[in-house]
């Protein structure tokens, strides 16, 4: 039996940035608004985030690459109780641009 061990790996402001083509100011512009909150924030400042938060700027840049302002993008993510939900709503949105596309 092979066992892997799961780490809880935490990505500063600077790795997210190279990780997602998003800018530094960009992350702390999501902070700001609480669109995007660390998972961790250093005595000295430093924002860390997990897995979890890029998963949800994953979401993000979805929702933005459909031209959801920033409000809008708040309040979907807050009504996706879960990831497959929000995954099926974004096919949802995809299938309909793509229609809008093709006329």
């Amino acid at each position: 039996m092979i066992v892997l061990e799961v780490r809880n790996v935490l990505y500063t402001v600077n790795e997210v940035a190279n990780l997602t083509g998003v800018t530094v100011k960009t992350l702390y512009h999501y902070h700001k608004i609480n669109l995007l909150i660390p998972c961790q924030i250093s005595d000295a400042g430093y924002r860390f985030y997990s897995l979890n938060e890029l998963e949800r700027l994953q979401q993000i840049l979805f929702y933005r690459e459909l031209d959801f302002s920033l409000n809008d993008i708040k309040k979907a993510l807050e009504g996706e109780p879960s990831r497959q939900l929000g995954l099926a709503n974004q096919y949802e949105l995809l299938s309909a641009r793509r229609q809008r596309l093709e006329c």
